[in-house]
Formats: C-alpha cells, structure tokens, sequence
C-alpha cells in the first residue's frame, strides 16, 4: 500500500502544472514588481513639530503637471519632487488655483532656495533655483513662514 501511494505522489509531482495557473501568476508577478521596486508614493515631512504627508513626483510628466488642476491642497500636505539629478530646476503655475510656497534642496535636503507665496496667476513666469536641487518640496503658501524655514535648514523626510 505505502508503494501505491508513493506511486501516486510521484506521478502527481511529475506533471506539468496547468498553462491557465502560469499565465495566471506571471500576470500577478508582472502586475506586482513595479510596486516592489518603484519609488514610493508618499513620504513624510517633518519640521518643528508638524508632519507634511508628501505625494513623491518622480517621472517629468508628473513633474509638469505637479499640483496644477486640484482645487486644494490640505494643510498638512505638500508634493515632494525628485529629480534624476541634482541642476537647476524651474517651476511654473500653470493650471494652478491656489498660492504655493516651493522650497529647493540639495543632495543632502538642505534648503537651497525658496519661492514663498507664488500666486496661482504668475504663469507663464518660471521660478527657478539659485543653486542645484536634487529635491524640490511644494506646499501650501504660507507654510515657510509658520515654521521658519530657513536656507541651508535641513529638512526630514
């Protein structure tokens, strides 16, 4: 008996899963990665005590488009802008309903420059850094100044 069963475990090892499951986990598998190794959406900033939930922006179609066409920004909220590389990065309004402030930083999230208050009309004109960010923050016009930030300031997030 203990021959017949081993017999049957052996043959059901043997054959090929079915081509229906396969094709079904490769979906799931190619589905999944890109969330495994892509950046992730959001991060948090922290400055003299408040939090800033952060949306990450990390692809030039998202850098263009930014927080243009919202109706709002909540008070505890920003966007976080990643650069490929550290340059000289511009900024424009376009689309915009609402004033922002945007913050510039280095590699090593140093403030680098800063735009407080631009308002939501001033496109097409571009705010640009002084100096090269590798990260550029956007938040609510208004945030600087309640939590003095300040160049060369670093920043948590």
């Amino acid at each position: 008996m203990l021959k017949a069963v081993g017999a049957k475990i052996k043959s059901a090892l043997s054959k090929r899963p079915p081509k229906k499951a396969i094709l079904i986990t490769l979906a799931v598998l190619c589905l999944a990665l890109p969330f495994v190794f892509s950046t992730p959406i959001s991060a948090v900033l922290r400055v003299y005590g408040a939090s800033y939930k952060l949306q990450i922006v990390s692809t030039e179609t998202a850098r263009q488009t930014g927080l243009g066409g919202r109706a709002t920004l909540a008070e505890d909220a920003g966007m976080l802008f990643v650069l490929d590389e550290p340059r000289k990065e511009c900024f424009w309004m376009k689309d915009m309903r609402f004033s922002l402030d945007i913050i510039w930083l280095d590699a090593q999230k140093q403030v680098v420059h800063m735009e407080q208050n631009v308002a939501s009309g001033t496109y097409p004109t571009t705010f640009c850094s002084s100096k090269p960010a590798a990260y550029v923050i956007e938040l609510r016009a208004g945030e600087v100044a309640k939590r003095h930030i300040v160049l060369k300031q670093k920043l948590d997030f």
